[in-house]
């Protein structure tokens, strides 16, 4: 009888050592369907428990139990393949967000969720503290998860949408860039697929040494055009070679253009960072948010810093 005691006090005791604890999630405002909201909270609990278990524990992160479609499910373990990652605090509260489509609700969204990155190897060059946001359908199912913009950037964004009137076409922008994040650093060329129009105008600039001279010159840039598949063919050469990218967006700027207003201008600091190059620049995009459910982006340009001129909505014609 003691042996049997005695083992049922080993198995607990080592059960309660490797046990993780479960991370409790609250929505405190933004959203009052009550039925709604707890389904949220739970299913946000449980994809964070499992993250913070598959970070302890070693492995994969676990998806069964939780209300997930494959396309979030699927941008979890793509990050999770470059780096690992856990929450700062098991108790979390933030606020909820509407996302819409004209007058239609489209779904929700949570942001301002705190991780400790975990590098797999020495690779990881990017800041050690992010965030994430998760989004829901109308349903309350999760349908995305991405690395977050800086919530500075992020007010800035709503602000400006208050003062502009455009406050969902500008959440809906910021919510597109976090996924155009996302695919650069997941590797992810079927979004780069889906993301560009066919007729889409790709400007590459980089800096040509000159020789020394006593007169001080402004730096000579020369510029390099690429069609869509020129430029999805070399971003497929620059996944296979890098074990590890990590791309971040800074100084974000959105214009809205005067006569076709589903077309934004978006200006944004690109930080690149991957096994095998970094560079820093300006990226150029202009997105059409005609079909709301399927943007496209018709121009991408990237210059170096070292350019005076940053590429505008008026330097191109639009369709």
């Amino acid at each position: 009888m003691k042996k049997i005691l005695l083992t049922v006090l080993t198995i607990l005791t080592a059960l309660s050592l490797n046990a993780q604890p479960g991370v409790v999630f609250e929505i405190k405002d933004g959203l009052y369907d009550m039925p709604l909201k707890a389904s949220m909270e739970v299913q946000v609990s449980r994809l964070l428990t499992a993250i913070n278990s598959a970070a302890q524990q070693g492995g994969d992160v676990n998806f069964s139990g939780i209300n997930i479609d494959d396309m979030a499910s699927f941008s979890v373990a793509s990050l999770w393949s470059n780096v690992h990652f856990r929450t700062f605090d098991e108790e979390i509260v933030t606020s909820a967000l509407t996302l819409k489509s004209g007058e239609n609700i489209r779904g929700y969204q949570v942001r301002g969720i705190e991780i400790e990155m975990i590098p797999i190897d020495d690779t990881y060059k990017d800041d050690l503290a992010q965030e994430v946001c998760i989004d829901f359908d109308k349903s309350g199912k999760i349908v995305d998860f991405n690395l977050a913009i800086g919530v500075n950037q992020y007010i800035k964004l709503f602000r400006e949408g208050v003062d502009l009137d455009d406050i969902d076409q500008r959440m809906q922008i910021l919510h597109y860039i976090e996924q155009f994040k996302k695919a650069y650093n997941t590797k992810n060329i079927k979004f780069m697929e889906d993301i560009f129009s066919e007729d889409a105008l790709i400007i590459t600039g980089k800096v040509i040494k000159r020789v020394k001279s006593d007169i001080p010159l402004p730096p000579e840039i020369q510029y390099t055009k690429y069609n869509k598949q020129q430029y999805l063919n070399n971003l497929r050469k620059v996944f296979a070679r890098n074990g590890y990218i990590n791309v971040n967006f800074l100084d974000i700027r959105v214009r809205r253009h005067g006569a076709k207003p589903n077309y934004y201008g978006v200006t944004l600091k690109q930080d690149w960072n991957s096994s095998t190059y970094s560079d820093e620049g300006i990226l150029f995009l202009i997105w059409d948010f005609s079909d709301e459910d399927a943007p496209k982006i018709h121009v991408r340009t990237w210059q170096p810093l070292e350019d005076q001129k940053v590429f505008s909505l008026s330097d191109f014609k639009l369709p």
